[in-house]
């Protein structure tokens, strides 16, 4: 990082883990109505391939994405190169790969995957490349973000 430029493959410094707990899933599931049976019913779930609940795959995204930006990470990350958050644009190549069940802790790995310029010279495109991982090691999920990036004053 110099010059008020992220190198494509800069890490991005992911320090905090999540263990989700039955209490995270109902609470998860109610506030984004995500209540299919495979994940809000117990009995229901008891006759899948994963046995249990499992957490939905948009909860899922919120939670990895939550992993990156925790404590402001990224905030400062662009800081450190004279850029703050404007806007989150979009999230592309989304990947569920592994089940998250009760009790998984979940720690996200993500990089700089680009940082360029737009037509406005105060504005440049951050993006990163997340993935996601369990207490096993097992990929949950990957996912592209691109977010738009203010030059500071």
């Amino acid at each position: 990082m110099s010059n008020g430029t992220l190198a494509p493959g800069t890490k991005i410094p992911c320090k905090v883990s999540r263990t989700l707990d039955v209490g995270d899933f109902s609470i998860l599931h109610q506030l984004t109505w995500f209540n299919m049976a495979v994940h809000s019913n117990s009995e229901y779930a008891k006759n899948t391939w994963f046995k249990e609940r499992s957490l939905a795959g948009p909860i899922i995204f919120t939670v990895a994405d939550g992993l990156v930006h925790h404590a402001d990470t990224i905030a400062y990350l662009l800081e450190d190169v004279g850029y703050e958050i404007y806007a989150y644009i979009g999230i592309d190549n989304v990947k569920i790969t592994t089940p998250v069940l009760f009790g998984d802790t979940l720690t996200a790995n993500a990089e700089v995957v680009d940082f360029r310029p737009t037509k406005n010279p105060e504005m440049n495109l951050f993006i990163y490349k997340n993935k996601t991982y369990n207490q096993r090691g097992q990929q949950v999920i990957e996912y592209q973000t691109t977010m738009m990036a203010k030059k500071k004053a």
